[in-house]
Parts: C-alpha cells; structure tokens; sequence
C-alpha cells in the first residue's frame, strides 16, 4: 500500500471548511483551482470540437458546483477527488448533450478507453460515445463504486493509475487489475466494438 499523509493540506483544510470555518475558503481554492484548471485543459483537448467551452469555464463550472456541495460530509483528499471527478464528470456530460440537442443530434463525443495517459486520445478503434460511455460508468458504479471510481478517477480526472493508487490508498497493481478489468467489462457493455489493449 501506498503511504499518504492523512492530513494533506487539502485534506486539513477541508476539514476545517467542513467544521464551519468559512475563513479557509480562499486558501481552499488557491490550493485546488489551479488542480482543477490542469482536468479542465486536459479536458477541453480531449472533447476539441464537441464541446466549445473554453478551459476556465469548464473549471469555473466545475468548481461552482463543487462548493455548493454545501452536504457533502468532506473526509479528505481522496474524497475531494473522487467529488471533483464526479462533477467534471456531469459538467461534460451536460455540455455534449447541450451541444448535441444544438446540433440536433449531429457530431459525437468520444473517449479513448485504450491508453497509457488518461489524457491522450488513442485509435479510432478504441474511441467510445462519450454519453454511452457515462450510462456504462453508471452501470458499473451499482456493480461496483470502487472500479467505477477508478475509471472516474482515470478519465474525467485525468489522474494515472499510480496517482488513483496515491488517492484511493490501493496498489498500484490493484488499481491497475481495476482499471484493466472496468476497460474491459466497458468494452463489452459497449457492444465490443473496441479491442483495448493494455
């Protein structure tokens, strides 16, 4: 197992904001917007052409539904992440199906499922409708929240195996069995259509 200190500066101020000390807010934000503003990048290079939100609006966004999480119980920093990637999660999802109602029903959102950097975009066999790929994510998440919360993690947070691991407080042979395992059971659940590879 990993060894991370329980009480990151996020995970401290957080407990702090969660004991109703609305005075750490701002060094809250300075502490994670700049995190949040890296997804968004990542994010935005990801969804190119699909949806037309520039990197600090999709973060702006982001981080506006994050604090008004006002009754999320905030444990720490892994907590914090797997919210985050949650809400990235829904503010991408409501922005392709936004765009694709203006396009009336023109032009798809694809993932890459098959990648070393949760960032990059692989071959056109391994690429997914990105609005199946989250009713999939659903569907895992009542099978299992932990995988489900790693693909979370992988995907819409940009995060590598070895940094979900640091997270979650797993092995990285673990969340790698994890993330193997959901790719593939993904992949089935999306008709098949993409080999994914290690």
């Amino acid at each position: 197992m990993n060894q991370r200190s329980p009480q990151s500066p996020i995970t401290s101020l957080l407990l702090k904001w969660r004991g109703g000390d609305r005075g750490v807010e701002n060094q809250l934000a300075a502490l994670v917007y700049p995190v949040l503003l890296d997804i968004a990048h990542a994010q935005v290079r990801r969804h190119a052409g699909v949806i037309t939100m520039r990197p600090t609006e999709l973060v702006n966004a982001a981080y506006e539904r994050l604090v008004e999480q006002k009754a999320v119980d905030w444990q720490n920093r892994e907590h914090f992440y797997g919210i985050a990637a949650l809400i990235f999660r829904r503010v991408l999802v409501d922005a392709i199906r936004q765009r694709q109602t203006e396009k009336q029903g023109g032009g798809f959102a694809f993932v890459g499922l098959d990648h070393q950097d949760a960032l990059s975009m692989s071959g056109e066999a391994d690429l997914v409708d990105c609005l199946a790929l989250d009713q999939v994510l659903t569907k895992l998440g009542e099978l299992d929240p932990d995988y489900a919360r790693v693909v979370e993690l992988r995907i819409f947070a940009g995060l590598s195996v070895e940094e979900v691991a640091e997270i979650c407080g797993s092995s990285v042979a673990t969340v790698g069995r994890q993330w193997r395992f959901a790719r593939a059971w993904m992949a089935t659940q999306l008709g098949g259509g993409a080999e994914l590879q290690n």
